[in-house]
């Protein structure tokens, strides 16, 4: 058992890709194209295979994208330009450029426990240009504490059978996914992901300590805002 990304990274477009990129789309991609009139520079966070940075680069050609993630195979995976590539752990990394935006796309920094989240966001302060945003999607803990107390499920696609184990561990508060791929009788891989949930309240409070005030948080399909929807869109905007 592995805590790592690099064997999803094979077959994370094949289960994940159509999800992900709504997600983009009713996310972060809608924020941004309210936020942009012109060329602006982009570091997403998480980044994975890039579809975040394709989709955005698509729906937005004026951006200047830029993927961040601590699994090379992942990016590599996705054919990320080796000069659009930055690898490092988004709880702790140094960028020199100061850029307009900072995203992280489909739940990426749920992965973050909660002082590796304290410390992403002041690397997000670092990252940003004063006038700067960051815009994410945030996975609520309904998700974590209900929707995934004790779910179990399989899919499967081009002869591959990804099976999903969610169990919300209530004496870490946290919920821990173990994932295995299959392909007939044969076990390829088995990984183990771990997710948690900041309430909104202590998230922007530790944002605001680092100079990012909120603009707006809401649910990701409308413009409202529901503590118990499954997932938030959230814009801070760097003082």
């Amino acid at each position: 058992m592995t805590i790592a990304y690099a064997q999803w990274a094979d077959t994370y477009e094949l289960f994940e890709g159509v999800t992900a990129r709504e997600t983009w789309r009713l996310g972060i991609a809608a924020e941004l194209a309210k936020l942009t009139d012109g060329p602006a520079t982009v570091l997403d966070l998480g980044a994975g295979t890039g579809v975040g940075a394709r989709f955005l680069c698509e729906s937005l050609p004026e951006l200047d994208v830029t993927s961040l993630d601590r699994s090379g195979e992942m990016l590599d995976r996705g054919k990320v330009p080796e000069n659009r590539q930055i690898v490092a752990d988004m709880a702790d990394f140094r960028v020199e450029q100061g850029y307009d935006f900072v995203v992280s796309g489909f739940d990426a920094l749920n992965y973050l426990s909660l002082p590796d989240l304290a410390s992403c966001l002041s690397c997000v302060a670092d990252a940003l240009r004063p006038g700067g945003y960051l815009v994410f999607d945030y996975s609520t803990r309904k998700v974590l504490t209900s929707d995934w107390a004790a779910l179990e499920y399989e899919n499967e696609k081009d002869g591959f059978r990804l099976h999903r184990r969610h169990h919300y561990e209530k004496a870490f508060d946290r919920s821990r996914t173990v994932l295995t791929l299959r392909r007939g009788d044969e076990t390829l891989w088995r990984e183990t992901h771990i997710q948690y949930v900041m309430d909104p309240f202590t998230l922007e409070e530790i944002a605001r300590g680092h100079g990012l005030e909120t603009v707006s948080v809401r649910n990701i399909d409308s413009d409202v805002y529901s503590p118990a929807h499954t997932t938030h869109v959230y814009v801070l905007r760097k003082v």
